[in-house]
């Protein structure tokens, strides 16, 4: 697999673009842009890789890849069938297909097992599920849970590099969600299009979906409420605007949530650090992201995927401050153990162990870089 700046290098010369041109498209420098391609520093925001992505005309997925060669080949192949059954199912009538209850229990099994990394597993359960709840549409309980499922496929879909596919997924829950008409289930639902906007790098549109979905959700659900503003606030540190206020909110609702993860949501105190840390990473503020690490046990996450993305991000951070290649290696270890697919193919990580491997600054280090630059397909073998 390419670098994101090999890959830039090709789609600029593709397009017939000057170094100078791209960059002034971009709104960044000649010379950072420069560096970016020839990996002598790692792109460190969302906002900078969706601007150079829009300045060559090209989709996100297009910059950091779809990441086949480093994917989990088990969960990648049952791609296909889920896309199958998204495209085939509707919510028209049909024969019942199974117990509904049966139906119920598999739903919650599936959030659960993809919250644990069990990508594959989940894919393999997911096409038949999806089949057989479209058929028990005219149930509020079925309606409920397709909601559920389209949040759960749209999340893997994601994670396996199918953004659009992704974004089918959580458009299928909003149509359930919608025919149920619950106010609360909207908002859900809301969640997952914005999770797959953000995906596909329209972070605007994710952040229009959050405000409006936060006009309807239901003062009970302290959970939807917290995703979406945390949602708010992330959005907010992406296209520039200020985080805090949301940020904040999100904090003090998160005092008062019962069960922050009925939804799969994990609406925790611990996790709103974790959204904290990321806001922070995308401002450029990697000395509040490594203060914000160090408050929080990963064992407060509760879940694996969370725990994953906050060694990325603590990494990230530690790399942002040039601390010793030893200290990110570590926490990038940690992070590869419990998820190896979603660290390798995290456009971040990628970025910071190419740029690290082709610096190579002490050879103990270079060794284990290029360890996991092996496993994220990012040497070339002859």
């Amino acid at each position: 697999m390419d670098t994101i700046g090999a890959t830039i290098r090709r789609l600029r010369r593709w397009r017939g673009l000057t170094l100078e041109q791209a960059a002034g498209l971009a709104g960044i420098s000649k010379g950072y842009l420069s560096k970016i391609e020839n990996s002598r520093v790692a792109v460190d925001r969302r906002s900078t890789l969706v601007a150079i992505a829009d300045a060559l005309r090209v989709s996100l997925a297009d910059i950091t890849g779809d990441g086949l060669e480093i994917r989990d080949p088990d969960a990648d192949s049952t791609v296909p069938a889920i896309r199958t059954a998204l495209l085939d199912s509707d919510l028209d009538d049909s024969p019942p297909q199974g117990e509904l209850s049966a139906l119920l229990a598999e739903t919650q099994l599936v959030a659960a097992m993809r919250q644990a990394n069990q990508m594959a597993e989940v894919g393999r359960r997911l096409p038949p599920l999806i089949t057989a709840l479209h058929t028990h549409a005219r149930q509020p309980e079925g309606l409920r849970a397709l909601v559920s499922v389209a949040h759960t496929t749209s999340l893997l879909l994601k994670g396996l590099g199918a953004p659009d596919l992704a974004w089918i997924a959580a458009d299928r829950g909003h149509e359930a969600a919608e025919r149920l008409g619950d106010p609360h289930w909207i908002a859900l639902a809301a969640f997952a299009r914005t999770q797959a906007h953000s995906g596909l790098g329209a972070h605007r549109r994710a952040g229009t979906l959050a405000r409006d979905a936060l006009e309807i959700v239901p003062g009970d659900a302290i959970d939807v409420r917290g995703a979406l503003t945390l949602t708010t606030g992330f959005i907010d540190s992406v296209v520039g605007d200020d985080p805090s206020a949301a940020l904040d909110e999100a904090e003090g609702l998160a005092r008062h949530v019962q069960d922050g993860n009925r939804h799969h949501l994990l609406f925790t105190p611990a996790n709103v650090v974790l959204w904290r840390m990321a806001s922070a990473l995308e401002q450029g503020d990697y000395a509040a992201a490594a203060t914000l690490a160090k408050s929080v046990h990963p064992t407060d996450l509760e879940i694996n995927s969370r725990r994953t993305t906050y060694f990325i991000d603590y990494a990230r951070a530690l790399w942002g401050l040039r601390r010793p290649d030893e200290e990110v290696i570590a926490l990038l270890a940690q992070a590869e153990k419990i998820g190896p697919v979603r660290t390798r193919s995290n456009a971040f990580v990628r970025e910071i162990v190419s740029t690290m491997v082709e610096r190579a600054r002490r050879q103990a280090v270079a060794r284990e870089a290029r360890g996991l630059a092996s496993r994220m397909g990012l040497l070339k073998t002859a």
